[in-house]
């Protein structure tokens, strides 16, 4: 580490601590320690030297002793005196590092992360419910098969649909990392569950089709997509074969092979779409619409915004850039959008589920209810200060304090728009029984045209430059929504 530090933890803890980190290559130079929760059981000896004082004197030492870090060891219980003095160090900036006691490592507690906020501080907002009396029914005893289940949403649904006795719960994902562990996580929480872990790209149509034949699944949730959207600015085949041709591999599937239930996961970047990825996610929505009006299973889209916390979020940059010092970076003080937590999202998918019934009409669009959309800066802001930080917008005058990190903005990048929406103008909207989703009606797209569009992006079809096939992806879009996207 090559720097100075205090200990701050039990008296066994800071001593333990401190045994590990003279087998540690350059570590740091240990100036002493600070107790914190000590009891009578555990108070320190009187001759040792070590101790500089209790947690109530933090400010004092770190102001007599001017500590480079301080490293915090204390068990997982004391969750919340742990994020106290967190908030303290970062006030007096100190940098701070987490390390977890050997007993928590063993029982699988991990370093504190931005995971361990309340992100419903930051969405200010009651986060919404599912009907668990609903949805019981709709998954017991019935086979459940989720594609990107190794995702942020997909792992999510995972392990709901598995606190509701269906008869398997088959995971499906590419990497197999991430379905490594979604698969390790439902053995361990909830062993007798039966389930299967398929190491597949929903790409592979015919291998598609042959998975679905084999496994029977009864609903399918559809969450493999790419999502990123400078990245498929620059990758437009893979967004459009991961996010249109996947799509049409699942979708077809489920009808040859009579899935009961189908949901796809989809964006509010497919309203009035400017990006290759809100096109790709706005043409998947079409074609399942299309096959629905000719198939016995019940599709249907699940549309929402962002989603705090997800991998590549938002909220993973900015705990890096807190974590290296700042500054934390926004694109522009203008830009909006809808934030959701993961298990609102995953919930509310499950529900909207759920509500496919003979109620309601093959086809349908799903909106859940977001809230109101949020600045992008004023989400910095609220994060850098649950983080026990003072944010300092760009022209603030006056100098920086020690606890204080930097907001800085960087520019619009490719294919981002400074506000998103949920649905089109031209949409209508009606309610179901449930208070936080709504339907939104759509026209059917004609069969003509999506047959004209699956020809004209399919590989050995569709322009090979990236530039010209940015192109014919948004002259793909139907009616008015062409022009938008060509803006």
């Amino acid at each position: 580490m090559g720097q100075t530090a205090i200990l701050i933890g039990t008296p066994a803890l800071c001593r333990r601590l401190h045994r590990q980190l003279t087998e540690v290559t350059d570590p740091p130079v240990v100036l002493g320690w600070v107790l914190c929760g000590v009891d009578e059981a555990m108070k320190p000896q009187p001759d040792d030297a070590s101790v500089l004082g209790r947690i109530a004197e933090l400010e004092s030492v770190c102001a007599t002793r001017k500590p480079g870090a301080a490293l915090l060891s204390l068990p997982a219980v004391m969750k919340d005196q742990i994020a106290t003095i967190r908030t303290r160090l970062r006030r007096l900036g100190v940098a701070d590092r987490f390390m977890p006691t050997l007993e928590d490592q063993i029982a699988g507690v991990g370093p504190r992360t931005h995971l361990d906020i309340d992100l419903s501080q930051l969405l200010d907002r009651t986060p919404k419910q599912m009907d668990e009396d609903e949805v019981a029914p709709a998954i017991r005893g019935r086979r459940v098969l989720i594609t990107g289940a190794g995702g942020s949403i997909g792992s999510e649904l995972a392990r709901l649909v598995a606190r509701f006795e269906p008869a398997e719960v088959q995971l499906m994902d590419r990497s197999e990392n991430a379905l490594f562990e979604i698969d390790r996580q439902l053995a361990q929480c909830v062993p007798d569950q039966p389930r299967r872990a398929i190491l597949h790209d929903v790409v592979e149509a015919d291998r598609t089709r042959g998975w679905f034949e084999q496994l029977k699944p009864d609903i399918v949730f559809h969450a493999a997509a790419h999502k990123h959207v400078p990245m498929m600015e620059d990758h437009p085949a893979a967004a459009v074969d991961n996010n249109v041709f996947g799509t049409k591999s699942v979708v077809d599937a489920s009808h040859a092979t009579g899935v009961d239930r189908f949901v796809m996961i989809s964006s509010d970047k497919a309203v009035n779409p400017v990006s290759i990825m809100g096109v790709t996610k706005r043409l998947a929505e079409l074609y399942v619409q299309h096959l629905s009006q000719h198939s016995r299973t019940g599709f249907s889209t699940v549309r929402f915004g962002n989603v705090l916390a997800s991998s590549g979020s938002v909220l993973e940059t900015w705990s890096r850039q807190i974590a290296a010092g700042g500054p934390l970076t926004v694109t522009d003080p203008r830009m909006t959008r809808y934030f959701m937590t993961i298990p609102e999202a995953a919930s509310l998918v499950i529900q909207s589920m759920a509500l496919l019934d003979r109620e309601l009409e093959s086809g349908e669009v799903f909106l859940l209810d977001m809230g109101d959309p949020l600045r992008i800066v004023d989400l910095a802001e609220q994060y850098a200060q649950l983080n026990g930080l003072e944010p300092r917008l760009p022209g603030a005058t006056g100098e920086a304090g020690p606890g204080s990190i930097e907001i800085v903005y960087t520019g619009v990048r490719p294919g981002e728009k400074l506000y998103e929406e949920l649905a089109f103008d031209a949409e209508c909207m009606r309610p179901t029984r449930h208070p936080d989703i709504n339907i939104w009606t759509l026209t059917p797209p004609d069969h003509r045209y999506i047959g004209q569009m699956i020809r004209d992006l399919s590989p050995g079809n569709r322009p090979e430059d990236p530039a010209d096939l940015g192109r014919a992806v948004r002259e793909a879009l139907p009616g008015p929504a062409r022009s938008v996207a060509a803006a």
